[in-house]
């Protein structure tokens, strides 16, 4: 897994487990990490924002001002191949927090 140098990138991990059993997909990329969010948060934590020239961009809420906790947020999906993503970016409100370019595979 290589970072540039942002915000927290230890504490994101990425991989791909290989699905022997689906023919129609390779495996399933997963995205674990932990985000500050706010005493009071109730939506949903980490979201898909959209996907262009092959980097997959993750959201979770902006850093909260004032009191806050940390919590652990997983995202998931099916991927049709290794290639599917040259990179993964990860924002909190409109602040880039992670990038990474490499991510492994679990077989």
């Amino acid at each position: 897994m290589i970072a540039h140098e942002l915000h927290d990138v230890d504490l994101w991990e990425m991989w791909i487990e290989f699905d022997q059993f689906d023919p129609e997909h390779f495996g399933v990329l997963y995205v674990h990490g932990e985000i500050e969010i706010g005493a009071h948060h109730d939506a949903k934590l980490i979201t898909k924002r959209d996907e262009e020239d092959g980097q997959l961009i993750l959201q979770v809420p902006a850093r909260p001002v004032g009191r806050s906790r940390m919590k652990e947020v997983l995202y998931s999906e099916p991927v049709s191949n290794l290639s599917q993503y040259s990179a993964i970016l990860i924002y909190a409100g409109d602040e880039l927090i992670a990038c990474f370019h490499e991510i492994e595979v679990l077989v």
